[in-house]
């Protein structure tokens, strides 16, 4: 028998906790070591931010890239200071220190797949930005 781990979509864990869409997550509950591989859902108006937090917040990484990669609908980034539309199969590599923040400005639930290197703690190694992408 061949080696593997096998994660079905319906049994992803979803992080969003009472916040609207989904951020699933794969590699981490598959027990990868090296990737990490996230799907946002956000729903019109909303942007990807944890929950609870303000979502003027861009963040960067202190020392790994992300690709971010539109599997569905159209997604705004901020990308330091241009804003960027992304649409169905559209991607970009975001270099550590470029600051970040995604949106959904349409009016049709859209996904986000996030990918990068594992790290071992998210949070120590983001920079939060406040007040990145004003809201309204």
């Amino acid at each position: 028998m061949s080696d593997y781990t096998l994660l079905r979509g319906a049994d992803a864990p979803d992080y969003t906790g009472d916040a609207p869409g989904a951020f699933l997550g794969y590699a981490k509950p598959m027990g990868a070591g090296e990737i990490a591989f996230n799907l946002r859902v956000l729903e019109p108006g909303t942007t990807n931010v944890p929950p609870g937090y303000d979502e003027s917040l861009g963040h960067s990484h202190t020392d790994i890239e992300e690709l971010y990669f539109v599997v569905d609908g159209e997604i705004t980034l901020k990308l330091g200071d241009d804003v960027v539309k992304l649409g169905p199969r559209d991607a970009v590599l975001i270099p550590a220190a470029t600051v970040r923040s995604a949106r959904n400005t349409s009016d049709a639930p859209a996904t986000l797949a996030m990918v990068s290197v594992t790290m071992a703690d998210p949070v120590a190694g983001s920079a939060f930005h406040e007040g990145f992408w004003p809201v309204g």
